[in-house]
């Protein structure tokens, strides 16, 4: 008797353990199911692509050797709005276009224009692909870009400088027409900063040889008395164990959905917190010096090919939805990777109308992989303002160094890497030799932020960035210190 009650109880306890394991089996993959389903529903297209492909850097000629470079938010998107349906315009209905010298590009922008620059290398077709299904005739549709500008007047002309294959054009609208006094008059009277073009400012016509760039028309600023405050900062997600949670949520719900039932929490060597779902399908890195990290394994089963329209607003999309949009976000940069069908989307922002600047080569704060029509990987190091910073060591600074400045002192740094970067070789160089070659190579001169850190407080500091013969150089605005160079 006593055996067969065993044989009972042990019969019961197998039955047990199996119903457990089915029952078990059955909610995890319940879960998963919730889990990936609510995951997968927040990675939808961006329906606002038109405001992250724009001019970064605005150019007002008053006409007279008078010039000034627009920052404000508000003013550039008065301006970009106002010409951006006639440049659209002009690329669609052109009645003529002709190619021009780069004499005649820099006499139209001497008189009373408006010059636009775009923030990365785009075909025409690319760009107006964003705001319309139509196409764009051969003539046109693979210029890409770089600058475009317009005169004061009654005109039907649009002008276009291509840098990647250094062309300029003539485009004339078959029947519209656009004045833009009013946009130079609203300029000039906001009290700009006066800018010179660097062959006026240095008279490179007559101090450099045949082979400088003598219509350098970078614009440099000139005899200028005014001050941007260095600011405060934090990031995104913070890793005390008070404020993670809460920063992380908006995030983690986007990557993981509402259900964290599956999502492991992990600790790095390097205390970087890892949030981590399922074994690795997705992923959520978060590390002390701000950088958010997302990772997803690419799936082959769901692929399907995506052109540039749709990888950029897949990749918009997921911004949207990750944590915080910084303000001015913009794309900076982007690569095509064919034999991947993969595409690279790079972004930046603004702070206190200033964009972020990089550190180093194609280092923006933003970065996303779109392999097929699926967000891959995800990078993100965005700041958030929290007040101006006081600086004790730069108390007595009243305006900012002049760009010149900032060159001289740096002179002997500058020189050698001008020489090298020109693959020219003297055993002992002359850094006044150089003066007026270095500055005829300036091909592009921006005031922007950089982050510091500086006894574990994190601050943005003002500083130029200059671009020499394909080098850039990060100038500190305050004291002229170079802060850092990169190709």
């Amino acid at each position: 008797m006593t055996s067969s009650k065993e044989r009972i109880k042990s019969f019961l306890l197998v039955a047990l353990v199996l119903s457990s394991v089915v029952l078990t089996q059955i909610n995890l993959f319940d879960g998963l199911n919730i889990s990936e389903g609510i995951s997968e529903a927040r990675e939808f297209q961006s329906t606002k692509l038109s405001a992250y492909i724009n001019p970064q850097s605005y150019f007002v000629s008053f006409g007279g050797l008078s010039y000034t470079k627009v920052y404000d938010d508000r003013m550039q998107d008065q301006l970009w709005t106002e010409i951006r349906p006639f440049i659209l315009s002009s690329l669609l209905n052109y009645e003529s276009i002709d190619e021009i010298t780069k004499a005649d590009y820099v006499k139209a922008f001497a008189d009373r224009s408006l010059m636009v620059r775009m923030p990365l290398d785009l075909t025409a077709s690319r760009f107006y692909s964003v705001f319309s299904d139509e196409g764009l005739s051969d003539d046109v549709a693979e210029i890409e870009p770089y600058e475009y500008l317009l005169r004061e007047g009654s005109v039907r002309s649009l002008y276009v400088f291509d840098k990647n294959h250094d062309k300029y054009y003539l485009l004339r609208h078959k029947s519209a027409i656009h004045d833009i006094k009013a946009l130079i008059d609203a300029v000039k009277s906001e009290a700009p900063i006066e800018y010179r073009k660097i062959s006026d400012r240095f008279s490179l016509d007559s101090t450099v040889g045949e082979n400088f760039n003598k219509l350098n028309y970078e614009l440099i600023p000139y005899e200028y008395d005014f001050i941007i405050g260095s600011l405060n900062v934090e990031n995104e997600v913070r890793l005390d164990e008070i404020n993670f949670s809460s920063d992380i949520s908006s995030i983690s719900s986007a990557v993981f959905g509402e259900s964290m039932d599956f999502v492991k929490r992990l600790k790095d060597v390097n205390d970087s917190i890892i949030l981590m779902y399922g074994y690795g399908e997705k992923s959520l890195t978060v590390s002390h010096d701000g950088l958010i990290s997302y990772r997803k394994k690419f799936d082959p089963n769901l692929a399907k090919p995506a052109n540039f329209k749709e990888a950029f607003s897949l990749s918009s999309g997921f911004i949207e939805n990750f944590g915080i949009i910084p303000d001015g976000l913009f794309l900076a940069y982007y690569e095509e990777i064919k034999s991947e069908n993969t595409f690279i989307f790079y972004y930046s922002y603004k702070l206190n109308s200033y964009v972020v600047g990089e550190v180093a080569s194609r280092q923006y704060p933003i970065k996303v992989v779109v392999k097929e029509n699926q967000v891959v990987s995800v990078d993100k190091n965005v700041k958030l303002f929290t007040g101006e910073m006081s600086m004790n060591r730069f108390s007595n600074v009243d305006r900012l160094m002049t760009v010149d400045q900032c060159i001289v002192i740096n002179d002997v740094e500058v020189s050698v890497y001008y020489l090298q970067d020109n693959n020219r070789l003297e055993a002992q160089p002359d850094k006044n030799a150089y003066y007026f070659e270095i500055r005829s190579d300036i091909t592009s001169l921006e005031l922007r932020y950089l982050e510091t850190l500086d006894d574990n407080v994190r601050y943005m500091v003002p500083m130029w960035q200059v671009i020499i013969s394909g080098r850039t150089y990060l100038f500190n605005a305050y004291d002229g210190k170079l802060l850092g160079t990169y190709r």
